[in-house]
């Protein structure tokens, strides 16, 4: 313990002499307080960083999807004139070039024929349908396509095969990573 005192006297000597408890000469100039400078943000803005903002503020809502239907006459695949015109006015109307649109093609068909004709068929009515639209600049990769064959029974075509004779377009809005 002895040995400690004289330790701890001269380590609070140092600290002593150490402290400026002197005050400043009359007419000397004070030294500058320490300061800090904040940027502030213009009124009405956030101030919160842009990509804190960004992960905070929730997406806008997706556009409703939307569906349309080609015809097709019997045992047809190619596009008539009217039907490319009804898709330019769909790839218009909704943008679908848009990277956010993704396309589901069905082909279908009407009773007349047999399935494995049918289910061919509809897979070539889809097809025309895709290659117009990827010339029209909508990428493939975003287009799927199923060939249904003959549609289930619906109340709304029976009444006309060649309601059944087409390809029904749905294309939805996604999200990246989607």
């Amino acid at each position: 313990m002895r040995a400690l005192f004289p330790t701890l006297l001269g380590v609070g000597l140092i600290v002593s002499a150490c402290q400026d408890r002197s005050e400043p000469a009359p007419g000397a100039a004070e030294p500058p307080e320490p300061r800090i400078e904040v940027e502030t943000p213009p009124e009405g803005a956030s101030i919160m960083r842009p990509e804190v903002l960004a992960e905070a503020e929730s997406p806008a809502p997706l556009p409703d999807p939307v569906e349309a239907r080609v015809l097709f006459g019997l045992g047809a695949t190619r596009l008539t004139d009217e039907a490319r015109a009804m898709l330019d006015a769909l790839i218009a109307g909704k943008a679908l070039t848009d990277g956010h649109w993704h396309l589901t093609l069905t082909g279908r068909t009407d009773a007349s024929g047999d399935l494995e004709t049918n289910e061919r068929v509809a897979r070539e009515r889809a097809e025309a349908v895709r290659d117009y639209l990827v010339d029209k600049g909508i990428t493939a990769d975003r287009i799927a396509i199923i060939a249904a064959g003959e549609p289930e029974a619906d109340p709304e075509t029976a009444a006309s095969p060649m309601q059944n004779r087409r390809v029904d377009i749905r294309a939805e809005a996604r999200r990246d990573g989607d």
